[in-house]
């Protein structure tokens, strides 16, 4: 009895991560695919939105580079 206390405690607390919705629990028997297919999309809009800041601050260089060099 106590011991099958014990394993319910300790599983229930593996693997709880806290969300801005709540917590969610990541259970040994499987993945749910809908959450991880909504987790790689919000990493993907991530990444891309890096991406493009990138890019910005790449042409906000080569524009100042550009406007500030000395004319020969």
């Amino acid at each position: 009895m106590q011991l099958n206390l014990m394993l319910t405690a300790l599983l229930a607390s593996i693997g709880v991560i806290g969300g801005a919705d709540g917590p969610t629990v990541f259970t040994f028997g499987g993945f749910n695919m809908d959450t991880v297919w909504q987790a790689l999309e919000i990493m993907g809009k991530g990444m891309l939105g890096i991406f493009v800041v990138m890019i910005l601050i790449a042409l906000i260089v080569v524009l100042m580079n550009r406007l500030g060099s000395p004319k020969k």
